[in-house]
């Protein structure tokens, strides 16, 4: 005699507030569950991914009384079990509060900070909220088709397009065929409208590139200056994004004519041209970054402003830097910039940082170090750079205590 199959475990609660990671936190019985395809306000019916599990997990499969800010999602990458637009569902209005209630609490959490000892953030939800990555990274099967990953998953999802991309980024390249077979592909849609992609297999000395289609850089303008950005270089993924930083750099750090000004994790120097600016002609910036093709781009780019480049590991650079300096930049990768970089840089003691984080977990863990080394955060700033995602992108001022 056959065991009878058992069912899924379906329970019902109502949402409580929002997780990083795309989940939201609902109770029942005092028992947290995290649940995907959720807004905060909710009651939902959820299937537990594993009943058994210590720590609850689910799905929402049925929305009982839904939030005012749900919205009908419009990515068919997503719809189709792709991971890339998990907040599809929510309005980008409220999806940026969202976003700062997350940030807010890993602030609270991980860098034990006190209510009283943070600013109120303002909060910025970038426009278009779709159609606006320009860069995408997609892998590759063995027929040779590009497409996303599934959620938590090397599996791909070819044929079908995300809300994301500008129109055409990815247009035919789920095609059998379309590409070499396995490895990634890095597509660019640049500012001229010219699609470049490139095709990496391997790493290391075993890493073989081949283009496929455009060039290897891919034209970026700014401020009126053009980047020619490697294409599978480092560039804001939303259009708006660089424009939005630079600007953001030039209101909320002082002018320091004639200072020294680091930018850190620097790139292509994108923002250093906001404290070239800033220092005025006399002052001196200098441009750290470890990626030595970027920093070549950035001298070619930048070859009248007052801005030297670097090329290493920051810890490494600025701990030998040797002197003192006015005004810091950073922007970190998303694992943060770490205790030993950031204790490098306090031993230089600027008058104002101001820290990009694109983790919440990761900057709320820089942000104690900042104030283990006499640092307040005076101002936050919460951008949804990534709209439709879990993704946020914050923006911190640091000034010295005493």
């Amino acid at each position: 005699m056959s065991t009878p199959a058992i069912g899924p475990t379906i329970v019902e609660a109502v949402v409580d507030r929002p997780a990083h990671g795309g989940e939201s936190i609902a109770l029942l019985d005092g028992r947290v569950i995290l649940v995907r395809g959720t807004i905060p306000g909710e009651r939902v019916r959820i299937e537990l991914d594993d009943a058994d599990a210590k720590l609850w997990r689910g799905r929402a499969v049925e929305i009982l009384d839904a939030s005012p800010h749900r919205i009908d999602p419009v990515c068919e990458a997503a719809a189709a079990g792709a991971g890339c637009c998990d907040l599809g569902f929510v309005d980008p209005a409220h999806a940026v509060e969202l976003k700062r209630d997350v940030l807010l609490d890993a602030l609270r959490r991980i860098g034990r900070f006190d209510a009283d000892e943070l600013p109120e953030p303002t909060v910025t939800a970038l426009a278009p909220a779709t159609g606006w990555r320009t860069r995408v990274r997609l892998g590759v099967d063995d027929n040779g088709r590009a497409g996303l990953r599934k959620r938590r998953s090397r599996d791909l999802v070819v044929g079908h397009d995300c809300a994301q991309n500008v129109a055409g980024l990815t247009y035919g390249l789920g095609e059998p065929g379309a590409v070499p077979a396995g490895g990634e592909l890095h597509v660019v849609h640049d500012a001229d409208g010219t699609r470049h992609v490139l095709h990496v297999i391997g790493s290391g000395r075993k890493r073989r590139v081949t283009r496929v289609e455009g060039s290897d850089t891919a034209v970026e303008r700014i401020d009126g200056r053009e980047f020619d950005v490697p294409v599978d270089g480092f560039w804001q993924a939303h259009s708006a994004a660089a424009g939005h930083y630079v600007s953001r750099i030039r209101e909320l750090l002082p002018a320091t004519p004639g200072g020294r000004a680091w930018d850190l994790y620097g790139g292509v120097g994108v923002l250093a041209i906001a404290l070239a600016d800033l220092v005025g002609p006399d002052g001196t910036v200098t441009s750290v970054e470890s990626f030595a093709r970027s920093a070549a781009v950035g001298r070619a780019a930048l070859s009248d402003l007052p801005v030297e480049f670097r090329t290493g590991r920051v810890e490494t650079v600025v701990a030998k830097l040797g002197h003192a300096v006015d005004l810091v930049v950073l922007d970190p990768p998303r694992t943060g910039a770490g205790a030993k970089t950031i204790d490098a840089i306090a031993a230089a003691r600027p008058r104002k940082i101001l820290h990009i984080g694109c983790d919440p977990a990761t900057f709320a863990r820089d942000a104690r170090t900042w104030a283990d080394n006499g640092y307040r955060i005076d101002a936050l700033d919460v951008i949804d750079a990534f709209p439709g995602t879990h993704h946020l992108e914050t923006i911190s001022v640091l000034t010295p205590t005493s």
